[in-house]
């Protein structure tokens, strides 16, 4: 059996014979700030109604008071970053199809990583419409809550999630640095920040520094964007 090699030719052929090649690559382009947009929404929702000193992150009873007051609140948070995942599995792609000629190995575990963290994250977030029934249903399922919190079959989703947003995002920043592709350097620095002010944050205990980073992650993500948009067809479909 004989391979046959991608030539110019082939691809531009190729690319004219699949009229859904363009659509996909615009697709994905721009499904991937999309994507982040929707966990900065959520973010920047939770910074807004945790400012009153209440949260999710003490005792199970303390987390359903919590959700009782900001039932409608944590519904439109839980819903943009669902979206968001969903939209960051043509995004990533997509940022993969860019940095491929460049940096293939690098960008791959990059966006393997993310991926399977943001869909690990679609998860944990799919339970908070549990939690908003359980507390306006005025149970007493505070200690329900806590068992959950410990329970082994949870764990694996939170580490899975905790290695691709930080681990798989920083990869993703170091590959755009690393590139010498069409993506300025500085879209790699801006991505960069979100793993750092996301780990900040949590150290300092402020909701708003990971808004902040998030915030300059989307727009390191639109010089992906503009890369993939400025891409020929035949081009994209050569990347594989």
């Amino acid at each position: 059996m004989t391979e046959t090699a991608l030539t110019p030719t082939a691809t531009a052929s190729a690319a004219r014979s699949d009229p859904t090649v363009g659509f996909r690559r615009r697709a994905g382009a721009i499904a991937l700030p999309l994507g982040i947009g929707g966990q900065l929404v959520a973010n920047a929702v939770y910074a807004t109604v945790t400012m009153s000193g209440l949260g999710d992150t003490g005792s199970g009873a303390e987390t359903l008071e919590f959700y009782r007051r900001y039932a409608t609140e944590m519904q439109v948070a839980s819903v943009a970053a669902m979206l968001g995942a969903l939209l960051l599995v043509p995004g990533l792609l997509a940022a993969v199809r860019v940095l491929r000629t460049t940096k293939p190995r690098l960008s791959l575990w990059a966006g393997g990583l993310m991926l399977a963290g943001y869909l690990c994250y679609f998860g944990v977030v799919a339970s908070n419409s549990l939690t908003v029934a359980l507390a306006q249903a005025h149970l007493a399922a505070g200690p329900a809550l806590d068992a959950a919190q410990t329970m082994w079959s949870s764990i694996p989703l939170f580490l899975v999630f905790v290695v691709g947003n930080i681990g798989g995002t920083a990869l993703l920043g170091i590959a755009v640095l690393l590139s010498r592709s069409a993506v300025p350097r500085i879209a790699g620095v801006l991505i960069l920040a979100w793993p750092l002010a996301h780990v900040t944050g949590l150290i300092v205990g402020s909701e708003w520094i990971e808004v902040a980073g998030g915030s300059l992650e989307v727009i390191g993500l639109c010089f992906l964007t503009a890369a993939a948009l400025r891409t020929p067809n035949d081009e994209w479909v050569r990347r594989g």
